[in-house]
């Protein structure tokens, strides 16, 4: 994978698709395909909307979990997907055992919790009541919602693409990464903030041999990142970590050091206010 240095202001680009997303759910949790995004960041046109069953709450039902847009200059398909609603505390119990990664060849292992969700994703189009079948895969429904729009003969594999997401939606984006580079044509970079460890020193290292352009930014004092743990030290992050402290920049709370918020506020002083509940 490419050494490129991260640049806190490209990574602030994508850091407000993901509040979209997570606005749009808490704002109206109930809607599962709403069709418009709101404060969905200028020039981007909702092709799809993501859904899927989130095991981790009292409900295992179908939920919003994000979206597909396409826009920009150059024309850019960016997936979005939100983290959890709930408090962080929940973290705590991610000691999950580890399972095969069989979407990808020689994937390693990963998390069974995220790997059981990440297989409930799918897609549908933006406000229609019922799903239509998808492809096959998530990688392939992805794939063609973030390509449907493409001019005829345009190759998939030139157009630019940002799979974003933030604390679980950043784990469920490292597995998009890897699945969509290995089983389609397209090449996504990969921006996630406050993403858990996903897998183990196999699937690192795949995903690292995979990916493009790749960062997991990470707040040292924040807990999310060094879950989920278990005796023998299996979970291993993925590679090109960036680390920030938000000691002495926000209020220490696990909630405070876990928002999105004050990953960008940290990242982007100048540019992104920090939520008055942190200051």
């Amino acid at each position: 994978m490419p050494t490129d240095t991260m640049n806190p202001v490209t990574a602030v680009t994508w850091g407000p698709f993901v509040q979209a997303a997570e606005a749009q759910y808490t704002s109206d949790p109930g809607q599962v395909n709403p069709a418009a995004i709101k404060n969905m960041p200028a020039g981007y046109t909702l092709v799809r909307t993501i859904q899927m069953t989130d095991f981790l709450g009292p409900q295992q039902s179908r939920v919003f979990y994000g979206f597909v847009a396409v826009g920009g200059d150059p024309k850019t398909a960016v997936v979005a997907l939100r983290g959890t609603a709930t408090t962080t505390e929940w973290w705590d119990d991610l000691h999950w055992d580890l399972v095969p990664f069989t979407q990808v060849p020689n994937g390693g292992k990963v998390a069974q919790g995220f790997y059981d969700i990440y297989n409930t994703i799918g897609t549908m189009t933006p406000g229609q009541q019922e799903s239509t079948p998808a492809p096959g895969t998530v990688a392939a429904d992805v794939a063609q919602a973030a390509t449907a729009g493409l001019a005829a003969g345009l190759d998939p594999a030139a157009l630019p693409m940002v799979v974003c997401g933030h604390s679980l939606g950043g784990a469920l984006a490292t597995l998009l990464v890897a699945d969509l580079t290995a089983n389609t044509p397209l090449k996504p970079q990969a921006w996630t903030f406050a993403s858990p460890r996903v897998g183990d020193a196999v699937f690192a290292a795949r995903y690292g041999a995979l990916s493009t352009v790749s960062w997991r930014i990470y707040n040292q004092v924040d807990v999310v990142p060094y879950f989920p743990v278990d005796t023998a030290d299996n979970y291993q992050p993925v590679t090109a970590g960036y680390a920030i402290n938000s000691l002495g920049k926000a209020k220490w709370s696990l909630s405070c050091a876990h928002s999105l918020n004050t990953y960008m506020h940290v990242l982007s002083p100048a540019t992104v206010p920090l939520d008055p509940a942190c200051t």
